[in-house]
């Protein structure tokens, strides 16, 4: 069975997205980038707000994705999607590995950007969600030269980000360094050969798509490699009100399971002898 065999294969159950581009991806800062924003239909503040700031920056040429709306599923087509029980996502979340509709419709809009970029054979595409912000301090400039020089082995780099416990490596003299454990999707450059390594590791869903992508980072160390734009370029505008939050019940016990979690994780970095940032507190 070929790679594209399996890929489809896994890929069977998870939505599919038309969207409208003519190829032209030449952005007025000075890349040929295509450049995606995930917005929900009833959002359209969202949308204008992320492509109107877009654009004042010169990423002008944003192509929208309808994001997949996980409260409107039904439980027949989310089912062979998941590693979790059914019941579990009706149920308020105790845990912050718990699926919630809102983080299945995150996760499946992005799994269906990914499909959708395989199928045009594009080489790249830096990846939004409408709450994406330029940072105040964004140059221009700069994000052309992290664009242009990015090295070939630069499959998934982290444009903005919340680095988890200090899981990314000390910059060693680029504006790349290696990263492990992240919180937030927002702004990502993907490649093919990325989509078509994490969709194998990621299905069927068992968490939100940052902490799974993680887990893979840690669990594939030694096969696949992802880096973080240091400072970042862009935030997330917590002023639009996140569309996948859902408050958590026991929210102390669910933040001491995840801190266990990232604990773990990065002593088993720290005994590799891996430079990582100081632990945040």
């Amino acid at each position: 069975m070929s790679v594209s065999d399996n890929l489809d294969d896994a890929l069977q159950h998870a939505p599919k997205v038309e969207l409208v581009f003519d190829g032209d991806c030449a952005q007025a800062i000075g890349v040929d980038l295509p450049v995606a924003a995930i917005n929900l239909a009833q959002r359209p503040d969202k949308w204008d707000a992320v492509s109107s700031r877009m654009a004042a920056v010169g990423l002008n040429k944003l192509i929208k994705v309808p994001a997949v709306d996980g409260r409107k599923l039904s439980l027949a087509s989310i089912a062979p999607l998941l590693g979790q029980p059914l019941d579990v996502i009706e149920a308020p979340p105790t845990s912050h590995f718990t699926l919630t509709r809102p983080a299945i419709g995150c996760f499946l809009s992005h799994l269906a950007v990914w499909r959708w970029m395989l199928d045009r054979k594009l080489p790249r595409m830096l990846i939004f969600e409408d709450d994406a912000n330029p940072v105040a301090t964004f140059d221009p400039a700069r994000f052309v030269r992290v664009v242009t020089d990015l090295p070939q082995t630069a499959q998934m780099v982290l444009f903005g980000r919340s680095i988890m416990h200090g899981m990314a490596e000390v910059p060693q003299g680029s504006d790349l360094a290696r990263l492990y454990f992240f919180n937030g999707t927002f702004a990502y450059l993907i490649t093919p050969a990325a989509c078509r390594f994490l969709v194998s590791k990621l299905l069927p869903i068992n968490g939100h798509i940052d902490h799974e992508i993680s887990k893979v980072f840690i669990a594939c160390r030694t096969e696949f490699t992802a880096h973080s734009v240091e400072p970042p370029l862009f935030e997330p505008d917590w002023s639009l009100r996140s569309d996948c939050y859902v408050p958590l019940e026991a929210e102390t016990d669910a933040d001491r399971a995840l801190g266990a979690l990232l604990t773990e994780s990065r002593n088993l970095l720290v005994d590799e002898g891996r430079p990582l940032l100081p632990p945040f507190k």
